[in-house]
């Protein structure tokens, strides 16, 4: 995952880096809320970690200019502070902070907060393909996908990373699939499409 980590302690944010690369993560690390805003405008980083307390632009007022400004994807954000009271938090949430932790830092606690951050914007990115339009031919069934035409049992596998199950609807049930049972001398008594 490319993570945005903006902190102006130098220390904190090799060690926030190093955390987070040793997790697998790609990071790019900036010392200000300028530097980290400057780099979202060049590259849409799904999540940022960002300290409160910055020269410059702080993380709430990075927050503030990131959820103002429309995305085609989400950025999940994660603020770094000292602060541990109620106004501060709820203050924080208000802006659009996401998650919170406290320091002193806590690795364990910040890769379990990116692996949350993970898991939603990948639901956030499987519901944007579901709702994506899909071409399909009405005879053959077969899916325009990348420039040709694909057995939609393809494209579900590739894009969804499963296998559909196959039925009936109760209409194709009921005019093609009970006339050929019965000409078949099937019974079909106890049978509907699904």
């Amino acid at each position: 995952m490319k993570i945005l980590v903006a902190d102006d302690d130098p220390i904190l944010r090799a060690i926030v880096t190093a955390g987070l690369k040793a997790g697998g993560h790609e990071i790019h690390a900036v010392g200000t809320g300028a530097q980290a805003w400057d780099a979202l405008k060049e590259y849409p980083f799904p999540i940022v970690v960002t300290d409160w307390s910055m020269p410059e632009l702080d993380g709430l007022q990075l927050t503030q200019l990131i959820r103002r400004t429309p995305r085609a994807t989400y950025t999940y954000i994660i603020m770094l502070t000292g602060r541990t009271k109620r106004e501060d938090y709820l203050t924080g949430v208000g802006a659009g902070v996401d998650a919170f932790l406290v320091k002193p830092l806590d690795g364990a606690m910040l890769e379990a907060q990116v692996n949350i951050a993970t898991r939603i914007l990948g639901l956030q990115a499987h519901a944007k393909r579901l709702e994506a339009i899909i071409t399909v031919c009405s005879y053959c069934h077969k899916v325009k996908h990348k420039g040709s035409w694909t057995p939609m049992e393809s494209y579900v596998a590739e894009e969804f990373k499963t296998l559909p199950s196959h039925t009936f609807c109760p209409d194709c049930f009921a005019e093609k699939v009970e006339p050929q049972m019965r000409e078949l001398g099937i019974s079909t008594e106890g049978m509907t499409g699904l």
